[in-house]
């Protein structure tokens, strides 16, 4: 399916990508500098159309089946250094 205008807004799609990565980042006690905001969101903006493109067409709904399948393979991939270390589940 083509159009002429994509479905997602790249500026929205641009956010959430920050957000995932700024609570990953937090939750390790690594912090965003200024200059690192800065790059991101110039690299952000300059791809954001490229983004737009490679979502477009792709319903809502499998956007949110994909989602979920990536945080639930996250999360296990995340838990595997204290499973690793024979730590037990949290």
């Amino acid at each position: 399916m083509t159009t002429t205008a994509p479905l997602l807004d790249p500026r929205v799609i641009a956010l959430a990508h920050y957000a995932v990565l700024e609570s990953v980042l937090t939750g390790t006690g690594v912090r965003i500098t200024d200059a690192g905001r800065e790059r991101y969101a110039t690299t952000s903006g300059e791809t954001a159309p490229i983004t737009a493109r490679i979502y477009d067409g792709i319903p809502a709904e499998d956007l949110a089946v994909a989602g979920r399948v990536l945080r639930l393979i996250t999360g296990r991939a995340d838990a595997e250094p204290a499973a690793l270390r024979g730590e037990p589940d949290r």
